[in-house]
């Protein structure tokens, strides 16, 4: 490649108010075009920081997190993941060894099977579509009460932990553990963070005709594949990206 023809890159540079603390962000950006998910190590280095950030003020509260590796119960949740992060969940998969691929097919096969069999998936659909945010919740419970791991988690742990979805991270508590297995406000303390980094992605992983939403369940990213590929944007060059993601964080 020659240099005429390479690739420009700016360094991007941000001062943002997150919490009780300012921020500053500083990244060397192409101006290549790139899809959405190409960016997702950025975007999850920027929530892991917006974490640290809200763990330091529950520590300042003088609490603390109670989540612990092996401790499994929050992973039988109805898990919200991006498009980007869907699409880049399946490649995943597609590059796994071939007995862990088809081990790890199978859990979602047999998931999506349970669903189907009590009539939750249909609702399930029928609710995000609708965004009734109540009835989400009552659907989030009773899958809950299903008692379908999450296809990825092997030993009570993550086993793609450093590729996590953004809304798994963003997940901690500081009650103690043994409530989780039965979700109840009143004995499960969440951590409340100053940012919900998901949520921007979300957004930003909508059509632009709004007729789509820009998320959906973890649970049926699979049975999604030719869609995520068929609804891919056109690419937007990197440092695009990066500046939209940044205006949102900071809004």
């Amino acid at each position: 490649m020659t240099e005429q023809n390479s690739p420009k890159s700016e360094i991007v540079e941000a001062d943002i108010r997150i919490g009780g603390r300012s921020i500053h962000f500083s990244a060397q950006v192409s101006n290549q075009p790139v899809q959405p998910y190409e960016m997702l190590p950025l975007f999850q280095n920027i929530t892991n920081k917006v974490i640290e950030i809200g763990i330091d003020e529950v520590v300042a509260k003088g609490k603390q997190i109670s989540c612990r590796s092996g401790c499994g119960a929050c992973c039988s949740q109805l898990v919200p993941v991006s498009k980007a992060e869907a699409y880049a969940l399946i490649g995943l998969i597609d590059e796994m060894p071939s007995a862990k691929q088809a081990e790890v097919r199978a859990r979602f096969s047999q998931s999506m099977e349970r669903l189907h069999d009590v009539g939750l998936l249909d609702e399930l659909d029928r609710v995000i579509i609708d965004g009734d945010k109540d009835k989400l919740r009552a659907i989030g419970l009773a899958y809950f009460n299903l008692n379908l791991p999450c296809p990825f988690l092997e030993n009570q742990s993550c086993s793609i932990h450093p590729d996590r979805p953004l809304s798994c991270r963003e997940f901690l508590v500081v009650s103690d553990p043994a409530h989780c297995a039965k979700p109840d406000p009143e004995t499960v303390e969440s951590v409340v963070l100053p940012k919900r980094v998901s949520a921007i992605l979300y957004a930003m992983c909508e059509s632009k005709n709004n007729t789509g939403k820009g998320f959906l369940p973890l649970i049926q990213i699979l049975a999604n594949t030719v869609s995520l590929q068929n609804e891919q944007s056109p690419p937007e060059p990197a440092i695009d990206l990066l500046n939209r993601f940044l205006n949102k964080l900071a809004g």
